[in-house]
């Protein structure tokens, strides 16, 4: 299987990288390989930081290391393969959106209910119950602000993200817009305060905490958006695989991108079965054939950026540099470094109690 060079392997502009697509399809991997091999690339040059937003985080067991909420130079931990890596300039962490989005209410709760009883018929008691519910994309919203701040602060000079899946990312990269809205419509309430605080002092009106607050909310979005469409700086790269589902979803993906203005170049088309890369791949061949010709018909005007069904799980430092190897189109597949993986006991439902009434599969997908 031939394949092309990403384009964010070679665009040294980027400064923001997303990588996004349905559960399951490799964003993780993806995202963490790009990560890697970035932070080779650029050495002593530049700081790259990888974010994990999925709310199910694997970025940890892909790098093989234990990671949190803070961020860890993944260079300095030995990996669960007992690999250790000489990369210093790299950086991962596992967001937490709802602790974001739970530290936003604290700082500025007391802020948003002035607005509200300023500019509502609910009493006190109301709009406390409405506000201690959980605000609908708030924790999204807190993590996109988030990864703008840590750009602004230009510690880190190339920051990779690895999204949630696409229903939860589709609607991340829509709530810039809708939160312009909210903020509009408190500006709004606001404005009666205004005009009553001139209408009975007779002064000059002074912004208050209420007027300061919008302000920076504003300030805060149009920055988001601003970073998300700015094509010189950001590139989204949707991850998918030949499969209908997958494919359905990357085509809304690809639509919810456009109507944001979020650049797109590559598409990456992972798991492709090649029968003179593996013995297993020429049994799937056939069955991808219509799913391979329906993405080529449909994202023509991407790069498609096809990456093999490997014949090993690619985790740990340096099967995620193997794979950055292989699109850059100096290894094969089956060069790839094993993985150690342990395989679990037959599960206790393949032999089914026949008194069971309920069985609930669930994985992190």
């Amino acid at each position: 299987m031939t394949n092309m060079i990403p384009e964010y392997f070679q665009n040294k502009d980027l400064r923001l990288i997303l990588f996004g697509g349905k559960g399951g399809v490799g964003k993780t991997t993806m995202a963490a390989s790009a990560a890697l091999h970035l932070a080779q690339t650029y050495r002593n040059e530049k700081k790259v930081l990888v974010i994990s937003t999925d709310p199910a985080h694997s970025l940890g067991d892909s790098f093989g290391i234990e990671l949190g909420d803070e961020v860890t130079e993944v260079g300095g931990q030995s990996s669960i393969f007992n690999l250790q890596s000489s990369i210093f300039n790299l950086y991962a962490r596992e967001l937490d959106a709802v602790k974001l989005g739970n530290e936003f209410k604290q700082r500025n709760g007391a802020v948003i209910k002035k607005l509200a009883d300023r500019g509502t018929y609910f009493d006190r008691q109301d709009i406390t119950e409405f506000f201690n519910l959980s605000l609908p994309g708030m924790d999204e919203v807190m993590a996109i602000i988030e990864i703008a701040d840590i750009l602004r602060e230009g510690i880190y000079d190339v920051l990779i993200l690895d999204t949630a899946p696409t229903g939860h990312t589709v609607r991340m990269l829509s709530l810039p817009e809708q939160m312009l809205k909210w903020i509009e419509f408190m500006d709004l309430m606001q404005q009666k305060h205004r005009f009553m605080a001139v209408h009975f002092t007779g002064k000059k009106y002074v912004k208050d905490e209420c007027d300061l607050f919008i302000d920076k909310l504003t300030s805060d979005i149009k920055r988001v958006k601003k970073l998300l469409s700015n094509e010189q700086t950001t590139r989204f790269v949707p991850v998918t695989i030949p499969e209908p589902m997958a494919t359905s979803e990357t085509k809304r993906l690809l639509s919810a991108l456009k109507r944001n203005n979020i650049p797109v170049t590559d598409i990456i088309v992972n798991r492709v079965a090649d029968a003179h890369e593996c013995a297993f791949c020429a049994s799937k061949q056939e069955d991808q054939r219509q799913p391979l010709s329906e993405i080529e018909e449909s994202f023509s005007q991407y790069s498609l950026i096809k990456v093999p069904l490997f014949p090993n799980e690619i985790r740990g430092v340096e099967g995620l540099k193997g794979l950055a190897d292989y699109l850059m189109g100096i290894s094969k597949p089956y060069e790839l470094p094993k993985a150690v993986v342990s395989v679990e006991e037959p599960q206790a439902y393949l032999a089914l109690d026949p008194n069971l009434d309920f069985v609930l599969f669930g994985d992190k997908c």
